[in-house]
């Protein structure tokens, strides 16, 4: 019981075990402006792309982003040259194999792009057929001829690649996604579920007693067709449900639960278990939730001296418990540095 009322009164918690894993920083790097990673593909330990973007200092971080991606080969890291002269943020990124890796940038300006590596280059992956202003805001990749884009042409909109081109789809307003397989796709919007079973998008019933003009979805896993979480708050109070493959069930969250958190993106641990980033509302590091399979919680936080670090995406580093976080260290209010961390 003192261990609970800890972890749930500002995540003051208990030492960790002497055998529990920390976050190691595996890299930092100046690219001379206000930078930040957004998404992480792990293909293995040798095999890892970190994306996102850089500001000039002088603009206070303040709206002429570029697009920025860094590959590590197990022996050294080298940045990416993406095409083009691209503006904005790269938000998310995928792959389904070493040839076939994709970021998705974002932009209000209309210079949003889809683009894919192949093994060997980057190019941009027609975009063309979405419409002359896309924005794209999340991409999911599932394999060579399937591939997904989330974001808005105007208003919000929906994208299939087939190999060959783009096809608008269903849904739309979605927020974030995670997949199964192909046939087994969910989506979050600001207030609702939706599952794709390889033919179509419908609509999730979601746990009865959740208010949608109070609710609002921040983070969805889906690890096994029976083992699917989804995070948010409802009515500013954080939550969590879990989808058994019949039915939805909330789950207790011991830290953090006051309000005005924000749980994020989150992955698998590879022991049956999960981890999501938590954010709190001030301005201190992001954490990490990790549950084991038994549904016990603990908290882990990535540190470098004296800095605030923000999280904004986990990876699992697949066939292995390894899991590496894309973020950024805060250096003052006008510059930050891009961070990778592994907590291995």
């Amino acid at each position: 019981m003192l261990t609970r009322m800890l972890l749930t009164v500002g995540l003051v918690a208990a030492p960790p075990p002497a055998n529990q894993p920390v976050w190691e920083l595996v890299r930092m790097h100046d690219f001379g402006g206000c930078d930040s990673m957004s998404a992480i593909v792990t293909l293995s330990r040798s095999d890892v792309w970190v994306f996102g973007q850089s500001e000039p200092i002088d603009d206070e971080c303040a709206g002429t982003a570029r697009p920025v991606a860094q590959h590590w080969d197990g022996r050294a890291w080298q940045a990416a040259e993406l095409p083009g002269r691209r503006y904005g943020a790269i938000g998310s990124a995928g792959a389904s194999g070493p040839d076939n890796v994709w970021a998705f940038t974002t932009s209000d300006t209309g210079e949003s792009a889809a683009l894919r590596y192949d093994g060997r280059r980057w190019r941009d992956a027609g975009r063309s057929a979405m419409g002359p202003h896309p924005n794209l805001g999340r991409g999911l990749v599932l394999g060579r001829h399937h591939v997904w884009a989330f974001g808005s042409d105007g208003r919000s909109a929906s994208w299939f690649w087939n190999g060959r081109t783009w096809q608008r789809r269903a849904p739309r307003d979605v927020v974030r996604t995670s997949a199964v397989s192909q046939k087994d796709v969910w989506a979050i919007g600001c207030c609702g579920v939706t599952h794709f079973d390889g033919e179509a998008w419908k609509k999730v019933a979601f746990p009865a007693g959740r208010d949608k003009r109070t609710l609002s979805l921040t983070g969805i896993l889906a690890v096994a067709k029976n083992d699917v979480w989804v995070f948010g708050d409802d009515d500013e109070k954080v939550f969590a449900a879990h989808f058994d493959g019949r039915a939805w069930s909330p789950a207790d969250v011991p830290a953090p639960v006051a309000s005005a958190w924000r749980l994020g993106d989150a992955v698998a641990d590879g022991r049956g278990g999960i981890r999501v980033i938590a954010d709190p509302p001030d301005d201190t590091s992001s954490r990490v939730l990790s549950r084991s399979a038994a549904g016990q919680w603990s908290v882990s936080t990535p540190q470098v001296a004296g800095k605030v670090i923000k999280l904004r995406d986990l990876a699992l580093v697949p066939g292995t418990t390894e899991v590496w976080a894309a973020g950024t260290v805060r250096q003052s209010e006008s510059d930050s540095t891009s961070a990778v961390f592994a907590l291995r």
